[in-house]
């Protein structure tokens, strides 16, 4: 199975391992960078089932024929996440995803990245489709949002009320948690928003007196 659909969010999405990411395998070594004790690289997603079908998207997703498949797994989707786990790995990478987007135009994309070198480069060649929220994610938690090229948005994360990063829309996920005891979006759409700068992400939460 190509799409994977995770509990916490209402569209399906793909996945490659955490330990390909270029950039966020260097972060992951780092204390206090969004990578650090990443999700994504323990717990389930260490399990061998999911490690080898995350190995076959990764085939999938380079394969010459992965914008015309991807097109059509998308027929039926108004909503997609790139990466619940990975990021993209070459520029070319990056061109298909686009490609997809642009053959999808019923489907909006939210595609968070911490590769910003090579979407700079793809942004000098092309233009970003509308219906893609591309987002670049700061490196450290408690940072502001980083600069970003035109019609790229934005994704912080902060451990405290006060911090710099918490700005922008907040992620309603834990409230919403408070509130039903499940972990997930609710109607919260703000993510695929390409109107919403800047998404805040709480991580290890708490909540100063």
């Amino acid at each position: 199975m190509m799409l994977s659909q995770t509990s916490k969010m209402p569209s399906k999405s793909i996945s490659i391992s955490a330990f390909l990411c270029n950039t966020g395998n260097k972060l992951a070594e780092i204390s206090g960078t969004v990578c650090n004790k990443c999700y994504a690289r323990r717990g389930f997603y260490n399990m061998p089932s999911v490690k080898k079908a995350m190995a076959k998207r990764l085939t999938f997703i380079q394969s010459p024929d992965f914008v015309i498949r991807m097109t059509a797994m998308l027929a039926m989707e108004d909503k997609f996440r790139w990466w619940d786990s990975g990021d993209i790995q070459s520029e070319k990478m990056g061109h298909d995803i686009l490609d997809v987007a642009e053959a999808t135009p019923w489907c909006q994309h939210w595609l968070p990245t911490k590769e910003y070198v090579w979407w700079r480069n793809i942004l000098k060649t092309r233009e970003l489709p509308s219906n893609v929220a591309l987002r670049f994610s700061t490196p450290k938690d408690n940072s502001r949002p980083i600069q970003v090229p035109n019609k790229v948005l934005t994704s912080t994360t902060y451990t405290y009320d006060s911090s710099p990063a918490n700005t922008g829309y907040q992620c309603v996920a834990h409230k919403v948690k408070e509130a039903t005891g499940n972990y997930n979006c609710g109607t919260c759409r703000a993510c695929w928003d390409t109107t919403v700068e800047n998404i805040a992400y709480p991580k290890r939460y708490e909540k100063k007196s």
